[in-house]
């Protein structure tokens, strides 16, 4: 386990979430156009429902990250 290497992990995990939260607006966007406009929004609601269950993964696996670095910044002392 590279301190450098979860470090670049966690930028990363933070760039996939910060989309995933563009992508969430974007599609929530979406659900209330598609209501106004009286369309059927059921399979729109349904990916957003998706699509936060995928984020919170992201958000957990994040989480696991964090946790990775400070056992090795722990490991270093």
């Amino acid at each position: 386990m590279d301190l450098e290497q979860q470090l670049g992990n966690l930028r990363l995990a933070d760039e996939h979430i910060a989309r995933g939260r563009r992508l969430i607006e974007h599609q929530l966007q979406t659900v209330h156009k598609l209501k106004l406009k009286g369309d059927d929004a059921d399979s729109a609601i349904t990916l957003l429902q998706e699509m936060r269950v995928s984020l919170e993964a992201m958000m957990e696996h994040r989480a696991v990250i964090e946790e990775t670095i400070a056992m090795i910044r722990i490991g270093k002392r």
